[in-house]
């Protein structure tokens, strides 16, 4: 047992004495993966085709403070901004124009991960990988509606979503320039899935004039659940005993987040 622990003892002891802590701070931009339907693009002659995509259009940016048991294998904290680009979810030509709803997300993340790298003193690679985590966020909705000739209306909702848990990866260069600052590059990719937690319309024009202090809060409101019965507050299911004072109960809905990113940035480091 004794010429068992003490190589290991070494080993620890090793790995301690050339620990390093570093500090990274990155952008990119993110390009959410094809395969999930959005909607649908309707034409004037009632033409229909899909919409594939995800709500993972847009810009990352990251403040990742790390340690590196050695040379080769260490952790780190991703700190993850995510700041959404517009997405066309529906789309319709009528006879007074056209049918737009769009849809873009604001999150903050966590980014907890495992980090592994080859060695090198000007130039090194490496892989990661760990968990997503949105701590806040939401998705801002946009709809505009010209279909109809002489009446132009926009609605603006706000939705907010559960507590999610995804996934996260990525490979990069280091190029290092003395032993305390470096330059990384690296792709990788999100798979991120948030259900729906609720929504609530916040802004409702009609040609301009605001028509939000008409609505009732059943109309402005929603609350997602996982099942709709003849108790539940929706007039579909429940036709006599909802209220149009409380939030409409819908079926849980769930955003796609995943995508592929590419990023660029810089890296300090502190220690021995």
């Amino acid at each position: 047992m004794k010429k068992l622990i003490l190589p290991v003892l070494a080993v620890m002891a090793l790995g301690t004495a050339s620990a390093q802590f570093n500090l990274g701070v990155s952008a990119g931009y993110g390009l959410g993966s094809p395969g999930h339907v959005l909607g649908t693009t309707t034409a004037s002659n009632g033409d229909e085709k899909n919409i594939y995509g995800t709500l993972g259009n847009g810009i990352q940016a990251n403040l990742t403070p790390g340690y590196m048991f050695g040379e080769h294998f260490g952790i780190e904290l991703g700190l993850n901004g995510f700041f959404g680009s517009a997405t066309t979810i529906d789309k319709a030509e009528g006879p007074g124009g056209t049918y737009r709803h769009t849809q873009k997300s604001t999150q903050f993340r966590i980014a907890p991960a495992f980090f592994i790298k080859s060695g090198g003193e000007k130039f090194s690679v490496y892989a990661r990988t760990g968990l997503l985590i949105p701590l806040i966020g939401s998705v801002k909705s946009e709809i505009n509606n010209e279909t109809v000739p002489g009446i132009n209306t926009m609605m603006e909702l706000k939705t907010t979503g559960k507590v999610a848990l995804g996934y996260t990866g990525a490979f990069g260069m280091n190029i290092h320039f003395g032993k305390k600052f470096g330059f990384f590059a690296e792709v990788g990719a999100n798979s991120l899935r948030v259900k729906s937690k609720g929504t609530e319309l916040k802004e409702y024009t009609a040609n301009g004039t605001d028509q939000l202090g008409g609505i009732s809060t059943y109309g402005k409101e929603t609350k997602y659940v996982d099942e709709l019965t003849s108790s539940s507050n929706n007039f579909t299911t429940n036709p006599t005993g909802s209220s149009t004072n409380e939030a409409k109960e819908e079926l849980r809905q769930v955003a796609n987040f995943s995508n592929f990113f590419v990023q660029v940035g810089i890296k300090l480091t502190f220690g021995e």
